[in-house]
């Protein structure tokens, strides 16, 4: 996360730094991105970079939290309107998810991001609610039973809960990096979700 130093910062200053910054990522990945670009970008030193943040990956990392922010909402207000149906509610927050990432202004940011995932990329990205949904008496897993009817569903125990939302998040997002991969449109990207979270929801065995 930014430095005290940052935060004191004009705003004038913070927009410049974050303009060249999504520049910066949307141009390549996180791996190839360059640091003296985006000083030169923002006009500002290498030091100053040094002083608002610990490297390339704490500004990228950051970044993202800002473009992310309202997705914890948007996820609990899917499952609200479900009436607490877990796939009918996140059949409901895909489209308004993947709309968000295919916004022309973050394009480019996203497909770098889903193209190259790894473990800290999918964890950073996935809403905090569900990040955290598996840790005992968790905040986070008890905000989501709350939005979430449990009852016909087949868990064993509490554990499977947590399970099941990653399981599903995961999902998502490998389809996400699956549309980019192979330049689906949205309305083809929300229909393989949806086959996927048929085959989560009813099974694939005939009966």
């Amino acid at each position: 996360m930014p430095t005290k130093t940052y935060f004191n910062l004009s705003e004038g200053k913070k927009s410049r730094l974050l303009a060249a910054a999504a520049a910066e990522f949307s141009r390549v990945p996180l791996n190839e991105a360059s640091i003296n670009n985006i000083i030169k970008k923002a006009d500002i030193s290498r030091g100053s970079f040094y002083q608002y943040f610990e490297d390339k990956e704490d500004l990228y990392y950051y970044y993202l939290s800002l473009l992310k922010q309202d997705t914890q909402e948007m996820l609990f207000d899917s499952f609200k309107e479900a009436e607490g149906n877990l796939f009918d509610g996140y059949r409901i927050f895909f489209p308004k998810t993947l709309a968000l990432i295919m916004d022309e202004e973050h394009v480019e940011f996203f497909k770098h991001l889903f193209l190259h995932m790894d473990y800290r990329t999918t964890k950073e990205v996935t809403p905090e609610s569900v990040r955290h949904c598996g840790q005992k008496k968790n905040f986070h897993k008890e905000k989501l039973k709350e939005y979430i009817n449990i009852e016909g569903m087949k868990l064993e125990k509490e554990e499977d809960f947590p399970m099941l939302i990653k399981l599903v998040m995961s999902m998502l997002f490998n389809t996400i990096g699956e549309g980019f991969y192979k330049q689906y449109s949205q309305e083809e990207t929300i229909l393989i979700f949806n086959k996927k979270l048929k085959w989560i929801e009813q099974g694939v065995k005939k009966d």
